[in-house]
């Protein structure tokens, strides 16, 4: 059987990948190689005789677009957060409410003796959430040039700092306190090994998608933990008539002018091939490379800023 496309991987990316295909009137198979879909986005049991489940990996939802949600009718319960952090410092913690208010600026002022340090907060973060309105579409859009970037951009010098100067020099530019620095700080360190001290843009990039989600930079609780939200996705890729296996290794990828031919291998190791007029790569660039016999390196994949 022939199918139109292909998705090598059934994490969260490859997953609204097939569900957007198939509802578009594609046929779309999924082929996963662990024994469930979900990816790093996954529910797990992690005490044995407690029948609960915890998200394993990935454990908040902030990059999820809304219109992706409304798109593919995904059956999701997301929660808000009352608190943004709590950084324990002694016989005190500071406190920075979800949307800062009087706890926060009350925290500050404990912290440091003054309103100044607060109203820098403000300043950087209303700074800061115009940027993410301005960012935010781009998630849904073709990517656009820097140009066409810029041109939307109502504080193009922010995005310029966040990109090309240390993270840490453009906190500094609006808060004193090493305290408050450091609260703001770890949005651009989370989840990397990047030098905020550094001027090649990695913290930068980092702390902006910490902060541009839908606009708000809103992180919400999933309701049944991540899996719920894999969950939905793969509901909503079957609902359009996607095929989702999972224990499929996927072997090769053979690229011709009119198509691809994708290998896999079962559990128990029977192998398959099955032709496609396209391939989507919903596994790191490094496997794609591995498995197409593309030469691997650096400037092959260039990072990208979103």
């Amino acid at each position: 059987m022939r199918f139109d496309v292909v998705v090598v991987g059934g994490g969260h990316n490859g997953l609204v990948a097939a569900a957007y295909l198939a509802r578009a009137g594609r046929s779309v198979l999924v082929l996963e190689r662990r024994a469930g879909l979900g990816g790093a986005a996954v529910s797990e049991q992690v005490f044995p005789g407690v029948d609960v489940r915890l998200s394993a990996y990935s454990y908040l939802v902030s990059l999820l677009p809304d219109r992706v949600v409304a798109d593919l009718d995904l059956d999701v319960r997301l929660a808000d957060r009352a608190v943004s952090s709590a950084t324990l410092l002694g016989d005190r913690a500071p406190v920075v409410e979800r949307d800062p208010g009087p706890v926060t600026a009350q925290s500050f002022r404990d912290l440091t003796g003054s309103d100044a340090e607060w109203a820098g907060w403000q300043r950087f973060y209303d700074r800061l959430a115009t940027l993410a309105e301005d960012l935010s579409p781009t998630l849904v859009e073709p990517l656009p040039t820097t140009a066409e970037l810029e041109r939307r951009l109502r504080d193009r010098q922010l995005y310029r700092d966040l990109l090309e100067r240390p993270l840490a020099d453009v906190v500094a530019d609006h808060l004193d306190s090493d305290v408050a620095r450091g609260i703001a700080l770890t949005d651009g360190l989370i989840g990397t090994s990047a030098d905020v001290h550094a001027a090649d843009g990695l913290a930068g990039r980092c702390f902006l998608y910490h902060l541009v989600g839908n606009g708000t930079g809103l992180w919400r609780v999933p309701v049944g933990g991540m899996g719920a939200v894999s969950g939905a996705m793969a509901d909503a890729a079957r609902r359009g008539g996607a095929e989702l296996r999972t224990r499929a290794t996927v072997t090769a990828v053979e690229t011709r002018d009119d198509g691809v031919t994708v290998h896999w291998t079962d559990d128990d190791g029977t192998t398959h091939a099955v032709d496609a007029g396209h391939v989507v790569a919903g596994c790191a660039p490094a496997v794609l490379d591995e498995l197409t016999g593309a030469a691997p390196g650096p400037g092959r994949w260039a990072p990208s800023s979103r």
